[in-house]
């Protein structure tokens, strides 16, 4: 079975407009040659030679990769420029790595497990992955499909690589969630085939779990983990892990893929700002989903009512100040709409329910008595918090928002497994891609940080920004807490002008991609916009 699936990659269709000698550079007589000998089981002679220069290769690049993450660490514009004596230009015998990668190809039997062991095969597929052409990768799929099935090529965390890369590169999905980009501070993974059945693929080719992956790499890169909402071609149904073959599929051919119709319609809630905000209604609107107009369904004016969780850090720069914070949630209380609900949920690395949904403001105002202590920063972990209290005692029909006053600095942005969050910032970021729960973070900026604490501001407010903007939300930064009353005015400002908007997608298919939402004004250039960006059909 998973001769035929590896197989079944070199059969999809790839449109290139040109194939040059430099990116097929085995003939196909010589391809055939070596699949004969790995399919017939030809022993294979010891190459300590060979070996030993595969990896040196191997080592090269890991070294290269080494430097430049080094000097993205350092954030040194000396450090983070390139020049091509930085980068390796030639192997032993004074070939590019890509030229070398040909002659061995040409030249030598596969270097499999007879001839190179175990660490020359897997580094073998390693250069394969990183120096040879997609249109090189796709013609010796069938050797490595052959000496995968007689042994010879180790079913490893390499060779996952190169088959996550290849399906990128076609266009594909990838299966075992190796392929990262590097895109505004984030490591953005690329969009995997099945959520249901990634970990038991990784765990057939020695990968630790897609949590722990992200872990080691946040790790290793000192930067968060998030998912791509990229468009994917096809989106599968789960598939047993148990199954009898306990392959992945590596063709995205794989039998089973359905396409749901569902009649839901989509809510949007649209935040409207400006210095004046005329008189508007439901013919003003339009909605855009993947580019395309939608008919607006339903529409309801700004005075629906909300549910807010006030969420107070009450760590580091913050736990000095619980009188202030106290006051500032006073007048935050005074100023809220009567037919509003406030929760008040302080944090440090836990999290105290200080008031549950309340509209009573006198309630409320009794409650701040038990706003005290101190302790570590589990940001992620507090709006994970806040959610779930929304999703559990807040009824569908009432909107949902989260205002949260921090630094943003989650002990997770220290990058260690014993520090921050039990919640992954990726996974907190699915959470609200997946809610209708707008988030409000109000970032504390303290001004004259430098150093590695300036560094840890901006990816701290890295995550405030993106959970903003994906959920609708808005991000309001100050430097100085007595100033928080007036954020807090402009926040119940903006939850005060909300429009919620219902459309039925002309685009029924339910297959789990991401589709991008864009909401617009017509006829107001003056009024800025904020929705949340996208949802997944689903």
């Amino acid at each position: 079975m998973i001769v035929r699936l590896i197989l079944a990659l070199a059969t999809i269709p790839c449109f290139f407009s040109f194939i040059s000698a430099q990116q097929n550079c085995v003939s196909a007589d010589r391809i055939a040659a070596l699949l004969a000998d790995v399919n017939q089981g030809k022993n294979q002679t010891s190459d300590p030679a060979l070996k030993a220069e595969i990896l040196e290769m191997k080592k090269g690049l890991l070294n290269e990769t080494a430097r430049q993450v080094l000097a993205d660490r350092n954030r040194s514009s000396e450090n983070k420029k390139r020049s091509n004596k930085d980068v390796p230009q030639a192997t032993s015998n004074g070939a590019k790595p890509e030229e070398r990668i040909c002659q061995i190809l040409n030249s030598k039997q596969w270097p499999g497990k007879s001839s190179v062991d175990n660490e020359g095969a897997s580094s073998w597929i390693t250069l394969i992955k990183t120096y040879a052409s997609v249109q090189q990768q796709r013609a010796v799929l069938p050797i490595i499909s052959a000496g995968v099935e007689r042994g010879e090529i180790p079913k490893d965390d390499e060779l996952a690589a190169l088959i996550d890369k290849l399906r990128l590169r076609l266009g594909l999905p990838q299966i075992f969630g190796t392929q990262f980009i590097e895109e505004n501070g984030f490591l953005v993974l690329y969009p995997i085939q099945s959520d249901q059945n990634i970990d038991a693929w990784r765990s057939e080719y020695g990968l630790p779990t897609l949590r722990e992956g992200f872990q080691r790499m946040q790790i290793f890169y000192r930067k968060l983990v998030i998912r791509s909402t990229a468009k994917v071609k096809r989106v599968p149904v789960s598939v047993s892990a148990n199954s009898t073959t306990g392959a992945a599929p590596l063709s995205a051919e794989t039998e089973g893929d359905v396409v749901k119709v569902d009649t839901s319609l989509v809510v949007i809630d649209a935040t409207i700002s400006g210095t004046s905000i005329p008189k508007i209604d439901k013919a003003d609107f339009r909605i855009l989903e993947d580019g395309k107009e939608q008919e607006i369904a339903e529409f309801k004016a700004s005075d629906a009512p909300f549910d807010i969780v006030l969420l107070l850090d009450l760590s580091g720069s913050t736990s000095d100040k619980v009188g202030l914070i106290k006051k500032t949630t006073k007048r935050f209380v005074e100023m809220k709409r009567d037919a509003d609900r406030v929760a008040i949920v302080t944090f440090n690395s836990t999290q105290t329910i200080v008031s549950p949904l309340e509209s009573s403001k006198e309630k409320l105002v009794d409650s701040l008595s038990g706003i005290k202590g101190i302790g570590a920063s589990n940001v992620w972990d507090s709006e994970k918090f806040a959610m779930d209290l929304l999703r559990r005692d807040s009824p569908p029909n009432r909107r949902k928002a989260i205002v949260v006053m921090t630094d943003g600095v989650d002990n997770g942005l220290f990058y260690s497994t014993e520090l921050g969050s039990s919640v992954l910032f990726g996974d907190l970021l699915e959470d609200v891609r997946n809610s209708q729960i707008a988030i409000f973070p109000i970032y504390l900026d303290p001004r004259g940080a430098g150093g590695g604490v300036a560094r840890l501001m901006e990816d701290a407010q890295r995550t405030m920004q993106i959970l903003a903007d994906d959920s609708g939300g808005t991000f309001y930064t100050t430097s100085n807490l007595d100033n928080l009353s007036e954020v807090y005015e402009r926040v119940l400002q903006d939850v005060g002008r909300v429009f919620s908007i219902s459309y039925q997608p002309k685009n029924d298919a339910r297959d789990g991609t991401w589709r991008t939402i864009k909401v617009e004004v017509v006829g107001h250039p003056e009024l800025k916009v904020r929705a949340r960006s996208g949802y997944y059909a689903k």
